[in-house]
């Protein structure tokens, strides 16, 4: 992921404490500046074609999927609805929306 040209225009924004705290500890271990790390993830979210959005996405229904898959997902409640139903609805509501589009750098 390419980082922007030399001209860098500056950015204000606040983190809570346990926020700044991991962003810290992140920068750290990466060996590179908090600024950086903030500027990574911008680029990521804004990544055309929402291919940020999409694997985000894709990895909530790969969770989704593999609880299905287990025995313990199977189980059933009173209810009628399984284990995984009932996992997989709380899951299911992380799923990020947004319009590809509107995603796009430029």
């Amino acid at each position: 992921m390419a980082l922007p040209p030399k001209k860098l225009k500056p950015f204000l924004t606040h983190l809570n404490e346990s926020e700044h705290v991991a962003l810290k500890k992140f920068a750290r271990v990466h060996k590179m500046t908090m600024a950086k790390v903030i500027r990574e993830a911008i680029l990521m979210r804004l990544a055309p074609n929402g291919s940020y959005l999409d694997g985000y996405n894709a990895a909530i229904n790969d969770c989704a999927t593999a609880i299905k898959a287990t025995q313990a997902g199977s189980m059933t409640f009173p209810s009628g609805l399984s284990f995984a139903d009932h996992f997989c609805d709380e899951i299911y509501k992380l799923t990020m929306k947004g319009n590809k589009n509107e995603n796009a750098v430029g």
